[in-house]
């Protein structure tokens, strides 16, 4: 009995509060729901370039073989391998498959010939994507070219832009750090407000005779300091004990770091003007922090996404960061090169700082 008298306390409170109760309900409903838009539906396809040094009849083969693939897409047509490599260098294409000259030649006397697939290995899914597709492309090829030449084959030889090999604790470190300078700063800076709020302490912290900046600014720059040590104990980690690159230059990456930091901690201060309690607060930040997961590219890349969910995904702030840290620790790109999603985040960051002060009232409701 005494038992049930909890319960029954508990369910009556959470009665009284329908915000709680409304989000308690509609999360599940609706991070499903987002899960069905992005990953439930038509699948993207991958882009690549192709390099036809041929130009004879079985090269074009491979090539309708390659177009007619359900996971890829020819996007660009190059010269040769080095504008090849340099297309998947620069981020237009996630790899070039190379026909060498000679290659029908070759076939039609019985020989072996090979395949160069020049691939960009930083995002593992991608990568392991085209491999499965080349794959289905020759073996389907040499299906029907056994019929009328014996002994050829096909060989697939494989090149990566940036390093022998991506590892997957690589491809996955980028996710690691967002969701430390997403997850904990708006999490803590949210729910530390509304704790003031219930205690009674934030109406103290008005009536004292410090300004709206200092009160704003003062919260944002103590969880400033806490996360952005977080972020740099967990890239130490990363990269003193499990051995992970940072080929890009460190200062870049801690700009792009602040820029995204600075964003979460604003969405930080706007959950806690609309939350009454630690409860509404805590379950808002991981009800906007399960989307920006599930849209972040790191999942699943958005090429491969349903056109709705890379629609998603291009509002959601951690793809952009994920993507620029990315291109910085494995590609070792600079700020110059990752200009559209340094522009993405200062946007968000520059929302998030402005709105956040005139929303915030400094009083107690």
């Amino acid at each position: 009995m005494r038992l049930m008298a909890v319960v029954i306390k508990e369910l009556i409170q959470l009665k009284r509060d329908p915000r709680s109760l409304v989000m308690i309900a509609m999360i599940p409903l609706i991070v499903m729901l987002l899960f069905g838009v992005g990953y439930g539906g038509g699948m993207g396809k991958i882009s690549v370039a192709v390099v036809n040094l041929d130009k004879e009849s079985l090269s074009w083969t491979v090539l309708d073989s390659i177009m007619k693939t359900p996971s890829v897409y020819v996007k660009a047509y190059a010269n040769s391998i080095e504008e090849g490599r340099e297309l998947v260098k620069n981020g237009i294409v996630s790899a070039a498959v190379v026909i060498p000259e000679g290659f029908t030649t070759e076939l039609m006397r019985g020989a072996s010939t090979q395949v160069l697939v020049i691939v960009d290995e930083s995002i593992t899914t991608i990568s392991s994507t085209i491999r499965n597709a080349m794959l289905a492309v020759t073996y389907k090829f040499q299906q029907e070219l056994v019929r009328s030449v014996q002994g050829s084959s096909v060989e697939l030889i494989y090149s990566s832009v940036y390093g022998p090999k991506v590892t997957n604790l690589e491809a996955f470190t980028p996710l690691v750090i967002g969701i430390v300078l997403q997850l904990v700063p708006t999490s803590l800076i949210s729910i530390a407000i509304c704790k003031e709020k219930e205690r009674g302490t934030f109406e103290q912290l008005i009536m004292s005779p410090i300004s709206r900046f200092d009160i704003i600014f003062g919260k944002l720059l103590a969880f400033f300091i806490a996360t952005i040590a977080d972020m740099l104990i967990t890239l130490m980690v990363a990269v003193w004990i499990f051995d992970v690159s940072m080929r890009g230059p460190l200062i870049d990456a801690m700009i792009i770091s602040t820029l995204f930091l600075l964003g979460s901690l604003g969405l930080g201060m706007l959950i806690s003007v609309l939350s009454k309690n630690q409860l509404q607060a805590n379950q808002a930040a991981i009800f906007i922090f399960i989307p920006a997961l599930l849209f972040s590219g790191a999942l699943m890349p958005i090429e491969m996404l349903s056109p709705s969910a890379r629609i998603l995904a291009n509002l959601t702030p951690m793809y952009y960061f994920v993507s620029a840290f990315r291109d910085i620790m494995i590609k070792g790109f600079g700020l110059w090169q990752i200009t559209w999603q340094m522009f993405a985040l200062l946007v968000y960051m520059a929302l998030m700082m402005v709105s956040a002060p005139l929303v915030l009232r400094l009083r107690v409701d």
